[in-house]
C-alpha cells in the first residue's frame, strides 16, 4: 500500500511538472527596443503594460536607442535577441535595403486599424506610431504673449532684431540638425527645400554660429538650457517644450515652419515572436493607446482617431493637429539615406561634413 501511494505520488510529481514545463513553453513572449527618457517610459506605461495585461504577453522592454549597430551585429550573430523596434524612416531604410529588415506583412495587422493611418504611416519595412517635430522654442518669460517675438527661423537668425541667447541641434550624426533651419533661415520656401542645398545650408550656419551658446545632442541638454534660463530662444523637440510648460516652465512653441519626422515599428529578420510583434502594432495603433501615448509624451499620435480621447488643449500643441500641421512639413528621410557614387548616404557626408566644421 505505501508502495503503490508512493507510486502515486510519483506519477502526480511527473505530471505535474510536465505540466508546469508546458505552461513555461506556451508563455508567449516579446522584446522591444523602446528608446531612453520620456519616449521609453510612453511607450513602457502606453503601450507594454496594459498589452501585457491584456494579452498574457510577457514584454521585455530595452530601455535603449535602437541602432543600426544593433541590427548588423544580430544579422552577422544570427542571435536575434530583440522582436520590435521604434526607428526613424532615415534609420530603417538604409537597413531594409541590406536585407535585415522584415516586410511588413499588413495581412496580420487590424485591418480596420491600418485602414485609418495615413498612406505615408504604412511603409514596406514599418509602421508608424508618432510623431515628433523640431520646432522653435521660446523662453515664456523674455517673449510673453502680446510681445514681438521671432515667428520664424530667418528671424531666429536675426540676432540684431531679437537679441538673446540661442542653442541649436548638433548635426554630428548627419541627420536631425539645423540644415534645414539654415535654409529656411536664408529664404528657402518648405516645399523646396529638398534635395537640400548643403553648401548653402552651412554659409547660413557660418552666419548664426557665433551667436549659438550650445549645440545640443540629447533632449535633457534642450530641457536644461531653457529649465536654467540658460537659453532665450532655440531649436528643440516640441514634446520636450510642452513638458517643461508643464513642469512650471512655460515654453511658448511656433508651429511655424515645424520640421515633422515620425518613427516607426520595425520588426528584425529572424525575429523568434513575429506574431506577437504583429499583435503588438495593432495593439499600439489603438486610438486609446495612441492617446494615452501622447498624453505622457508630448507627441503626436499616428492615429487620427487619438485626438478624440486626447483634451483639446493638449491636443493643440501637438505638430499633427491640423491648425499646426498646415505650418509645418515632412522631413525627406528617404532623401537622407540616398547612396551616392561614393557609397555613402547623404546623412554620412553631412555628419563628416558637420563634425569638420564644428571645430572651426
Amino acid at each position: 500500500m505505501i508502495r503503490m501511494i508512493a507510486n502515486r505520488g510519483a506519477v502526480a510529481l511527473i505530471v505535474g511538472f510536465g505540466l508546469a514545463l508546458c505552461a513555461v513553453a506556451q508563455t508567449r513572449q516579446l522584446a522591444i527596443i523602446a528608446g531612453g527618457g520620456v519616449l521609453g517610459e510612453g511607450v513602457t506605461k502606453a503601450f507594454v503594460e496594459p498589452f501585457e495585461k491584456e494579452t498574457g504577453i510577457k514584454v521585455r522592454v530595452i530601455r535603449d536607442q535602437v541602432s543600426t549597430a544593433k541590427y548588423m551585429l544580430q544579422k552577422e550573430s544570427g542571435n536575434i535577441d530583440f522582436d520590435l523596434a521604434g526607428n526613424t524612416g532615415a534609420g530603417s531604410i538604409p537597413l531594409a535595403r541590406q536585407g535585415v529588415l522584415e516586410t511588413i506583412d499588413y495581412s496580420k495587422l487590424d485591418k480596420a486599424l491600418m485602414a485609418r493611418l495615413p498612406a505615408e504611416a504604412k511603409k514596406p519595412w514599418g509602421v508608424q506610431y508618432f510623431n515628433y517635430a523640431f520646432v522653435l522654442g521660446l523662453d515664456a518669460a523674455r517673449f510673453p504673449a502680446g510681445k514681438p517675438a521671432p515667428s520664424n527661423w530667418a528671424e531666429f537668425w536675426d540676432v540684431k532684431k531679437f537679441p538673446g541667447t540661442r542653442t541649436l541641434q548638433n548635426a554630428e550624426l548627419g541627420i536631425q540638425g539645423p540644415l534645414e533651419e539654415a535654409l529656411l533661415a536664408d529664404g528657402v520656401p518648405m516645399d523646396k527645400l529638398y534635395p537640400l542645398d548643403v553648401d548653402r545650408a552651412f554659409r547660413s550656419l557660418d552666419r548664426i554660429k557665433p551667436s549659438i551658446r550650445k549645440w545640443w545632442k540629447v533632449g535633457s541638454e534642450q530641457m536644461q538650457l531653457f529649465q536654467s534660463g540658460g537659453v532665450a530662444m532655440g531649436m528643440g523637440f516640441d514634446g520636450r517644450f510642452i513638458a517643461l510648460t508643464q513642469a512650471n516652465k512655460p515654453v511658448r512653441i511656433v508651429w511655424n515652419q515645424a520640421k515633422t519626422i515620425s518613427l516607426y515599428w520595425t520588426i528584425p529578420k529572424g525575429s523568434k515572436n513575429l506574431k506577437e510583434a504583429y499583435e503588438f502594432i495593432s495593439f499600439a495603433t489603438r486610438p486609446d493607446r495612441q492617446a494615452e501615448f501622447a498624453k505622457l509624451t508630448g507627441y503626436a499620435p499616428a492615429n487620427p482617431d487619438a485626438f478624440q480621447h486626447i483634451p483639446k488643449e493638449l491636443a493643440e500643441q501637438m505638430v499633427t493637429y491640423p491648425d499646426n500641421s498646415k505650418l509645418a512639413y515632412q522631413m525627406n528621410q528617404e532623401w537622407y539615406s540616398e547612396i551616392g557614387a561614393d557609397g555613402k548616404t547623404n546623412a554620412d557626408r553631412i555628419a563628416q561634413r558637420w563634425n569638420e566644421w564644428i571645430t572651426k
